[in-house]
C-alpha cells in the first residue's frame, strides 16, 4: 500500500535514470510496448540507410556502383529493399545486378554497407540479450508467494506477538535461500524526527522472532509458515512511553530485541548504582536485594549512593511498564507494517521479492491461524480455503481481549 513516487528530479534536462540505466528501464516496459518500440527502431534504422543509399546514388549520377543505372538514380522503394536486404542478409545482390560495388570509385558505398552491417550485428546482439533478460526476469515470480489477508496480534506468556502467514504456491520447486524481513512505516514518527532536527527515517526495522533473524530469518516456503515479531520495548509497534519507561539499554542506533536479554544472550538492564548489567529484571532484583543485605550489615557504609538509597533505586528501575491492547491499537493508527519475502527462483537462479503490507484494519487481535495442512498416503495437502482463516479465541481463552482493556 506504500507507493513511492518521485517529484523534483535531480536534473531539469534529460532524465538521469534514462541516461544511465536505460537497459533496466526498458526491461520494465510492458511486452506489447517493448515489441512496438523495438520494431519501430528497427524499421527506422532500415529507412535511415535507405535514404543514405538514395542520397549517395543521386549525388553523382555518372558513377555506376550497382545501385541505379547511369543517369537513372535508384528509387526509394529499391533503396529500401536494398537496405532491408543488407540488414537481414537474406541473399545478396546489388539492385542493378552489376559488380559496381567492387569498383575503386565506389568506396563510399562500401563504407555505408559496412556500417549498416555493423549496426545490424549490434542490434541483433542487443535483441537477443534483451529478450533473454526479459523472458528470464523473475519479478513476476513473487505473485505465487501468498501472504495471509490478515495479521494477528496476541498476548502469549505475557508477551505481545504479531504474526502473519506465508506460503509459496509453487511448492514443487522449493525456493532457494528464502528469507523474510519486516518494516514499520510511520508518518507521525517521521514528521516528529524532522521537527527534532534528527536524521529522519520513515522505515524502521522490526526484528523477527520466528524464524530467528539472527540466522537470516530463513524460510521453507513450500509449506505454510507463520512469521512472528515480538512487540517489545524496542519494537516500533510499541508506543514511545513504553520504550522510555522500560529499564533497558539504549540501542544507540542499533535495532535490538528483548528476547536476547531474556535468554541471556546479552545484558539489557543495568543497575543505576554500580552499573552492573543483567539480562532480566528478575536478576537485577536479586542483585539489588543481595547487595542491600550486605550494605545494611556494614554500619560504616553510608546509605547515600548505595543500593539502599531510595533516591537512586526506585521501584520503576525494576518494573517494566505494562503494554496493553489499547496502547498497541492507538499506536497502529498511522502505521503500516511491510513484510518482504526474498528468494532465488531455482530454474534460472534469479532473485525476486514478494511484498505485503498490513494496516490497523488488516490486523486481528487474538486468535490463531487455522491449521491448513493434512496428510494422506504419505503426501501433505495444503487447504487453500483455510490458509487465510483465523480461529478466534473463546471468552474463556487466556488470549481473549476486549476493547475496554486499558
Amino acid at each position: 500500500q506504500l507507493s513511492v513516487l518521485r517529484k523534483n528530479p535531480f536534473f531539469s534536462g534529460p532524465n538521469w535514470a534514462v541516461a544511465n540505466d536505460w537497459f533496466h528501464i526498458m526491461l520494465r516496459w510492458s511486452t506489447s510496448f517493448s515489441l512496438l518500440f523495438l520494431l519501430t527502431a528497427w524499421t527506422v534504422n532500415i529507412l535511415f540507410f535507405a535514404l543514405i543509399y538514395k542520397w549517395f546514388d543521386e549525388s553523382d549520377p555518372k558513377v555506376e556502383c550497382g545501385l541505379g543505372e547511369v543517369d537513372s538514380p535508384i528509387s526509394f522503394n529499391a533503396a529500401f529493399a536494398f537496405s532491408l536486404e543488407t540488414c537481414t542478409t537474406v541473399g545478396y545482390g546489388l539492385p542493378n545486378s552489376t559488380n559496381g560495388f567492387f569498383e575503386p570509385n565506389c568506396g563510399v558505398l562500401q563504407v555505408m554497407i559496412y556500417f549498416q552491417m555493423v549496426c545490424s550485428m549490434m542490434s541483433n546482439a542487443f535483441l537477443f540479450a534483451f529478450f533473454f533478460a526479459r523472458l528470464g526476469r523473475c519479478d513476476q515470480r513473487g505473485v505465487q508467494v501468498l501472504f495471509s489477508n490478515k495479521a494477528i496480534i496476541e498476548k502469549r506468556n505475557g508477551k505481545w506477538m504479531i504474526h502473519f502467514r506465508v506460503y509459496d504456491m509453487d511448492s514443487s520447486q522449493p525456493l532457494v535461500e528464502a528469507s523474510t524481513r519486516m518494516y514499520c512505516a510511520s508518518w507521525k514518527d517521521y514528521t516528529k524526527q524532522k521537527d527534532d532536527e534528527i536524521q529522519p527515517q520513515l522505515l524502521q526495522t522490526m526484528r523477527i522472532l520466528h524464524p530467528n533473524d539472527e540466522f537470516g530469518a530463513a524460510l521453507f516456503t513450500s509449506i505454510p509458515t507463520t512469521v512472528t515479531h515480538h512487540i517489545d520495548a524496542y519494537s516500533p509497534v510499541a508506543p514511545a512511553h513504553i520504550r522510555k519507561g522500560a529499564n533497558v539499554v539504549h540501542g544507540h542506533g542499533l535495532c535490538l530485541r528483548e528476547v536476547d536479554d531474556l535468554t541471556e544472550s546479552r545484558t539489557g538492564v543495568t543497575c543505576p548504582v554500580c552499573g552492573e548489567a543483567y539480562g532480566t529484571l528478575e536478576n537485577l532484583k536479586k542483585h539489588v536485594h543481595y547487595n542491600k543485605l550486605l550494605e545494611e550489615a556494614t554500619e560504616e557504609l553510608p546509605v547515600e549512593g548505595s543500593h539502599c538509597d531510595p533516591n537512586i533505586f526506585m521501584s520503576e528501575n525494576t518494573e517494566s511498564p505494562e503494554l496493553t491492547m489499547r496502547h498497541i491499537k492507538d499506536n497502529l493508527v498511522d502505521k503500516e507494517i511491510i513484510c518482504v519475502v526474498e528468494a532465488i527462483e531455482p530454474t534460472i537462479s534469479g532473485t525476486f521479492q514478494a511484498l505485503q503490507s498490513y494496516r490497523a484494519d488488516d490486523i486481528e487481535f487474538g486468535g490463531k491461524f487455522a491449521p491448513c495442512m493434512s496428510q494422506n498416503d504419505g503426501k501433505v495437502y495444503v487447504d487453500m480455503d483455510k490458509f487465510h482463516q483465523i480461529v478466534l479465541p473463546s471468552e474463556e481463552s487466556q488470549r481473549f481481549y476486549i476493547d475496554k482493556e486499558s
